[in-house]
């Protein structure tokens, strides 16, 4: 591991998959870096270490010696920032303890999905600067702490006052591309509209890859995307490209016959065979997922638009039932999923 000598403190609040990826790339390049996470992790890494590869042919291994993993909130109590990458359900509990425990200067950035979570951290950290961030990879846990990132794409923080300079230099670095926005609310929305995927994913039981490869499932998630265009446009929202990615195009692309469609998708986004959504992980695990801010989100926006979101509803629905079944992905095939989602549409 590079020796640096960096005197920048670093706290990963949230160390699951997201979580270790970052903190790992920000300690192989010599950041002290303190992960707080689960015992399940925490045994994983002082059993094997941590290991890191993405699509690129990253592979980089951090020795158990040189990680510090805590599994208590308080020991942030020395970190300049504190980046939160819990899962949706837990933020508050972790905007309390940090109210309690961090330094009055510390940044705390969250780098989470959905749209609520940041707002939800500054309402209890009027003390602190709170920064919206944005991971828009996936990063698949394959067991024995090995985290892999399977598909592109550039961090974004929002930091109109430059209070991340120093975090920002030290994610470029550590080989995470950053991406500086003023606000990144229109990003945020764009970046929802992508994962509304993830649910499609896990209720399919497939790897990323090979579940968009199939017209069927991607017809589904044309129409989940086409109906979020649609309340988001009677909420006065226009969501925004997302590297590549324009978000009004998506339904059509998603429509595109097989051989079309590899040839625009991989122009626009690298996707692994390994890859997989973190909710078909939650699935896998008996966890709660994130189902009520991505596919609930768009369910919540239209609700309070006036407007039905019958796909969006079905889906939510589905995803509900699987997690309460605690049998990991029901791997519905697409034409049943299909037939599920359309009853009430």
């Amino acid at each position: 591991m590079a020796s640096v000598g960096k005197l920048l403190n670093i706290a990963i609040v949230g160390a699951g998959s997201i979580g270790c990826y970052l903190g790992g790339c920000l300690l192989s390049a010599g950041y002290n870096v303190t992960l707080i996470g689960r015992p399940r992790i925490q045994k994983q890494i002082n059993t094997h270490g941590l290991t890191l590869t993405d699509w690129r042919e990253r592979n980089e291994h951090i020795a158990t010696e040189n990680i510090n993993f805590s599994l208590a909130l308080s020991d942030i109590q020395n970190a300049d920032y504190i980046l939160v990458t819990v899962k949706s359900g837990n933020t508050e509990e972790v905007a309390q303890a940090i109210a309690q425990y961090a330094k009055p200067k510390a940044v705390v950035v969250s780098f989470q999905n959905g749209i609520r979570n940041a707002n939800i951290l500054k309402q209890f950290l009027s003390q602190h600067q709170v920064l919206k961030g944005m991971v828009p990879f996936n990063v698949l846990s394959k067991g024995k702490a090995h985290f892999h990132c399977g598909t592109e794409g550039d961090l974004a923080i929002a930091d109109k006052d430059n209070v991340a300079e120093p975090l920002i230099h030290a994610f470029r670095k550590s080989e995470l591309p950053v991406d500086i926005y003023n606000d990144l609310s229109q990003l945020q929305w764009s970046k929802l509209l992508m994962n509304l995927n993830n649910s499609i994913n896990a209720l399919s039981g497939l790897p990323l890859r090979e579940q968009l490869h199939d017209r069927y499932y991607r017809k589904i998630l044309a129409l989940t995307i086409k109906e979020a265009l649609q309340v988001l446009k009677h909420a006065g929202i226009k969501p925004v490209k997302n590297g590549k990615v324009i978000p009004s195009l998506l339904p059509f692309i998603l429509s595109m016959p097989d051989f079309l469609y590899k040839i625009v998708a991989g122009s626009m986004l690298k996707i692994d065979p390994d890859a997989r959504s973190s909710m078909y992980e939650d699935l896998a695990l008996g966890r709660p997922t994130e189902i009520d801010f991505i596919n609930g989100e768009v369910v919540s926006l239209a609700e309070q638009c006036g407007v039905k979101s019958p796909i969006n509803t079905a889906i939510t629905l589905r995803v509900k039932e699987a997690e309460s079944a605690q049998k990991g992905s029901p791997n519905i095939s697409a034409s049943a999923l299909y037939s599920l989602i359309m009853i009430n549409a």
